[in-house]
């Protein structure tokens, strides 16, 4: 009779065992989702208020995909502008800095742009500007890829948009010239040989 016993709850834990376990990894990966999603949000709404108050060119933004061929070209990030929009955004990912999630930096998942156009950039329309992140998150468990969720990586895509209106124009009281941004790589040179004087 006790064998039958202990023959009877091993079948029974075999057949509960799989949803248990699909249950505990679902609770771990919609927690683990919600943390994510909460960390991306509060990076692009940090990057959208420091845009605000500086506002990158649009012609600088196009760098971004169309880098000029200068050997003095600072980078996208070089733009003191666009540095500190992308540092703001950086300052509470603490979840994505690193080896965590598959050494994907936050900030070369982030679009900045103008909705209306690189033209309202001005206190006259004030803007807006736009920062968007599309981040893409792969879950802690093997739980995205058993269900097929997000491929076969098991990754799921958090985006992420956060828009302010334009409250100043980037300028910078430090500076020789008063501001801050540069609208190309020539304005860029400007601006930087005259901070170094």
């Amino acid at each position: 009779m006790d064998h039958r016993n202990s023959g009877q709850s091993i079948v029974e834990m075999a057949l509960i065992l799989p949803f248990m376990l699909l249950v505990l990894f679902g609770i771990m990966e919609f927690g683990y989702i919600i943390w994510a999603y909460s960390t991306v949000s509060q990076a692009a709404r940090n990057g959208a208020e420091a845009a605000a108050q500086v506002p990158p060119y649009e012609s600088w933004l196009a760098y971004r995909d169309n880098p000029p061929s200068a050997p003095d070209y600072p980078g996208f990030r070089g733009d003191a502008c666009v540095n500190t929009v992308l540092a703001a955004v950086e300052s509470d990912t603490t979840l994505f800095a690193g080896d965590i999630n598959r050494n994907r930096n936050v900030v070369d998942f982030v679009t900045i742009r103008y909705p209306n156009g690189g033209n309202t950039r001005n206190l006259r329309d004030r803007g807006p500007i736009e920062i968007e992140i599309a981040y893409p998150v792969t879950g802690l468990t093997p739980l995205f890829q058993l269900l097929r969720i997000g491929g076969s990586e098991g990754t799921i895509t958090l985006r992420v948009v956060q828009r302010r209106s334009i409250e100043n124009l980037g300028l910078d009281p430090t500076r020789p010239a008063g501001v801050a941004c540069a609208r190309n790589l020539a304005e860029w040179r400007e601006l930087n040989r005259s901070r170094s004087q």
